[in-house]
């Protein structure tokens, strides 16, 4: 069975068809959760933030402008909804002992599953926003100008926090 287009699937949605809204959440819920995930590090909160996205989405789908890939856009909106979280809470997160073990699993020795633990402890203690570029570059792949339209920031902003988030976690990896 073929999958419908993406285009498809947000005409349905918008004439009222949940099913189609359905299938789009399906694409993008694991994507999302991650990288909320990535910035929270709280399952709970990262799933709650999913969840609002995709709410969000929905009743803002006829303000989605096509020129955008969908993913982008809900990046833009996961990405804010975790801000706002952070923002309003100063919410303390926690690396979760359950994601190291997957990851264990996949990448056997302790050596390796040491430093990825190091790592995500290293990327917790960044500003919000370096988190975020850090979480949509490396862990989602995507380019400058797609994280500079989900952070709704410059292209060159999206770069420099990079750049200074690779320095500061070089300082607090060496």
């Amino acid at each position: 069975m073929q999958q419908k287009d993406e285009a498809e699937l947000i005409a349905q949605s918008l004439s009222g068809d949940s099913v189609s809204y359905g299938e789009l959440v399906d694409r993008y819920k694991n994507a999302i959760y991650h990288h909320c995930f990535a910035i929270l590090r709280s399952e709970d909160a990262a799933e709650d933030m999913a969840q609002e996205t995709f709410i969000a989405a929905y009743y803002k789908l006829k303000s989605y402008k096509t020129d955008y890939k969908f993913s982008t856009w809900l990046f833009k909106i996961s990405t804010n909804k975790c801000l706002d979280l952070l923002r309003r809470r100063k919410y303390e997160v926690l690396a979760d002992n359950e994601v190291f073990a997957t990851i264990a699993a996949k990448q056997p020795g302790p050596e390796k599953l040491a430093q990825y633990d190091e790592l995500h402890r290293a990327v917790h203690k960044l500003k919000p926003r370096y988190k975020a570029a850090i979480s949509l570059h490396y862990w989602q792949g995507l380019g400058y100008e797609e994280i500079a339209l989900a952070l709704s920031a410059p292209v060159g902003s999206v770069k420099g926090w990079i750049n200074r988030a690779k320095r500061e976690l070089k300082k607090e990896l060496s």
